[in-house]
């Protein structure tokens, strides 16, 4: 990718990185500077006249740290400290296409954050930025000096002379450095000269979270802007006919109500008045599901696996192989709809007018977000301008645009900024849910229990298909195919990257079949993993059980052609102690999974009371992630992503009665508390190989992980989640 020269035309004058001294972009902005044109910044680097360094990002900030390890690739060639680095800023820009997702799904080439993509898409084009930058310095200092480049060397923050002593920071050098032509491919250091990568640097926004500075989209702050909340209609797929605001209008500071198709919009003088008002107000509705309830939606999984499915996988001749196979297991699990529940509600700001619109939002998606508000206010591209804020968690609930209509019509019709807050039980029941599933497996054994051949059918709804029809499309290849076939419904079940790196069998065959139920679900974290590795990794244990071979030696069988995989599960067997016998009634399991290029095992310990109640006391979970460039954030990374997975696994569940969610707020969705934590034990594997996903990779394999280990302690197999009490008594 090539580094280029920006100059101070290109530089939105309301963006906190703008000002002069040296500027740099990727290659694909050279072309709209040499049109002349002005937008939004590309991902840059700009080295002030003072000194300070102010960084433009593709990323959305959400916890996960990505701001700072951007920072830390970029610092590590350009040869400064974090301290340095004074601004850093998530930019809109149309080179700021994830690259990795768009090689994968051509069809969604769009600016996101997710899928756990940031890192692997962008860790090297920040490292040439920084190489870019430092080299230009040396140059500049080479000519002021009149003395050979290699006698030049950036130590933190400065050009030195070796010969002589001299030194000039690079807020001196700025002005210089950017009137020259930056080079083509400077040289990168290797693994052994790192200062930074590899260490666990304090997080860069921990301060601003800290003293308040840090902007979430609920602390958007506008001269003159008006606050508003939604209310939906109740049942799934209810219109609006008609409002009664009489009494929304009665409470003091509630400025207007606006009816939309699904949700009213109630806007006031302050959140609070807004939420009073959308809590008096009477929505008249018409059609809707009010017979759909999760017994309904059994029933129709129930109907639609004795369907023909759409071909996901095949290898071998499982029919033949299921014909010899000494004993046939056949399985079935569920999975319920789980919501996001981020800890900050949905919330947008936009401003309208005529001129142009500008939108601040808790984003995972920003093209999605000028999308959305150039079909509000059919304004063109260039008069959109999208700010990402800071997200108080997104989990895949902020990919979706459905919270960015009400501030976007609300600021148009009233013609003043507005932002809008979603109360929780808005945000619970109105949420894109983690599908329900059913999957049906087949597993043959041979006479060493071995698996020869395997069969899996499932059934949900498809996760692709409402994204795919909001851009417009048929199909996007892939991802989804008009035939019915969704990756994501799919994902972990063999497919065609999880094999790569997953246990071999020689003959398999899985099935999908599409149940579309009218309920809006979507991308949760970890996605189709989160529900397929759950019936995959639970299957194999009851292949080891049935098989009579201990859980750990089954999976070294059929890992046994991949070094790196049996790397980690060696690993975690050996720290955990397993095979060593409990004398504290304590069971463990262990589970492994190869997910965004990472391998990962995991050995959890529990315990089951009399009464049915679930303690998991230790988690110890060992990753090849490839290189790691902070572990601690790293660290952070998979721990929250495993108690992630814990909440699902032991804790609450989203019920449709009704036609209507039956959950609201966490009185009846609980999360996990801290008592409930388990110790964790995390160790990544030394590699240089490229660098993996990280985000999500602990999320799914806790689930099966625990559901085998109370199998251990009970005896009672689990094949549905959360964990109840009544199941195990």
């Amino acid at each position: 990718m090539k580094i280029v020269q920006l100059n101070r035309r290109d530089f939105l004058k309301s963006s906190a990185i703008a000002g002069g001294g040296l500027a740099l972009g990727l290659s694909g902005f050279a072309k709209l500077a040499e049109a002349g044109g002005e937008s939004a910044l590309p991902p840059y680097l700009r080295i002030a006249s003072d000194g300070g360094i102010h960084l433009g990002v593709p990323s959305a900030e959400m916890g996960q740290g990505i701001h700072t390890t951007l920072a830390m690739l970029l610092a590590e060639e350009l040869e400064v400290e974090m301290s340095q680095i004074h601004h850093i800023e998530t930019l809109h820009h149309p080179d700021f296409i994830n690259s990795f997702i768009a090689a994968a799904a051509p069809a969604f080439k769009s600016q996101m954050t997710g899928y756990s993509t940031s890192i692997r898409t962008w860790h090297k084009p920040f490292r040439k930025l920084g190489a870019t930058a430092r080299e230009l310095l040396r140059r500049a200092a080479a000519r002021q000096w009149n003395v050979p480049v290699p006698e030049c060397r950036a130590v933190n923050g400065r050009i030195e002379h070796s010969g002589s002593g001299r030194s000039l920071s690079y807020g001196e050098l700025a002005g210089a450095a950017s009137r020259l032509t930056p080079p083509e491919n400077p040289s990168l250091k290797t693994p052994e000269q790192f200062r930074l990568l590899g260490k666990a640097i304090p997080r860069w926004d921990t301060p601003a979270k800290v003293n308040g500075a840090a902007v979430f989209g609920t602390d958007v702050d506008l001269p003159g802007m008006l606050y508003g909340t939604v209310k939906h209609c109740a049942v799934f797929g209810e219109k609006l006919t008609g409002v009664d605001d009489a009494r929304a209008k009665a409470v003091p500071g509630v400025i207007a109500v606006i009816p939309l198709e699904g949700q009213a919009v109630v806007v006031a003088n302050s959140t609070w008045a807004a939420m009073q008002g959308a809590e008096a107000l009477t929505l008249h509705t018409t059609g809707g599901h009010s017979d759909l309830s999760d017994e309904s939606i059994a029933q129709q999984f129930r109907v639609d696996l004795a369907k023909a499915g759409v071909p996901a996988a095949h290898l071998g001749d499982p029919a033949t192989a299921f014909g010899k196979a000494t004993q046939v297991l056949e399985l079935e699990y569920e999975m319920p709809m789980q919501a996001h529940a981020a800890l900050e509600p949905l919330c947008a700001t936009a401003s309208v007018a005529p001129e142009g619109c500008e939108v601040w939002a808790p984003t995972q998606m920003q093209d999605g977000v000028s999308m959305m508000a150039m079909g509000v206010t059919e304004l063109p591209p260039e008069k959109i301008k999208v700010h990402t804020t800071y997200l108080g968690g997104g989990f895949g609930r902020k990919f979706e645009l459905d919270f960015l209509v009400a501030p976007l019509v609300a600021s148009k019709v009233l013609g003043k900024p507005v932002k809008i807050t979603w109360t929780r039980e808005e945000d619970t029941r109105h949420d894109f849910f983690r599908p329900p599933t059913l999957a049906r497996m087949r597993v043959g054994l041979d006479a060493d229990g071995l698996p020869v051949s395997w069969e899996s059918k499932l059934v949900g709804p498809s996760v692709n298909l409402h994204l795919v029809k909001m851009m417009g499309l048929e199909e996007a290849p892939q991802m989804y195919l008009k035939n019915g076939y969704d990756f994501f419904s799919v994902e972990g079940m063999f497919d065609p990257f999880s094999i790569q790196g997953t246990y071999t069998i020689p003959n398999l065959h899985v099935d999908y079949v599409p149940s579309n139920i009218p309920i809006p679900v979507g991308y949760w974290r970890s996605v189709g993993m989160s529900h397929n590795i759950f019936a995959l990794e639970s299957a194999m244990d009851e292949v080891a059980h049935t098989g009579g071979n201990d859980p750990y030696e089954l999976r070294r069988a059929l890992l046994k052609q991949n070094p790196r995989a049996l790397a980690v599960l060696d690993r975690a067997a050996e720290l955990s102690g397993w095979g060593k016998l409990s004398t504290d009634g304590r069971f463990r399991s262990i589970g492994f999974l190869f997910y965004h290029g990472a391998f990962q095992a995991q050995v959890v310990e529990v315990s089951v009371s009399k009464r049915g109640k679930v303690t998991v006391h230790k988690v110890t979970c060992v990753a090849d992630c490839g290189q790691v460039f902070n572990p601690g954030i790293a660290k952070q990374q998979v721990e929250g992503a495993i108690l992630y997975g814990l909440t699902a696994t032991l804790k609450g569940e989203i019920n449709v009665q009704d036609g209507q969610i039956v959950q609201s707020n966490f009185d009846d969705y609980p999360m996990l508390k801290l008592k409930d934590t388990p110790e964790i034990v995390t160790r990544f594997m030394n590699s240089h190989e490229a660098p993996s996903g990280m985000g999500e990779i602990g999320t799914p394999l806790i689930g099966p992980a625990v559901a085998n280990a109370v199998f251990a302690a009970t005896g009672k197999r689990v094949r549905r989640l959360p964990i109840r009490r009544k199941d195990l008594i």
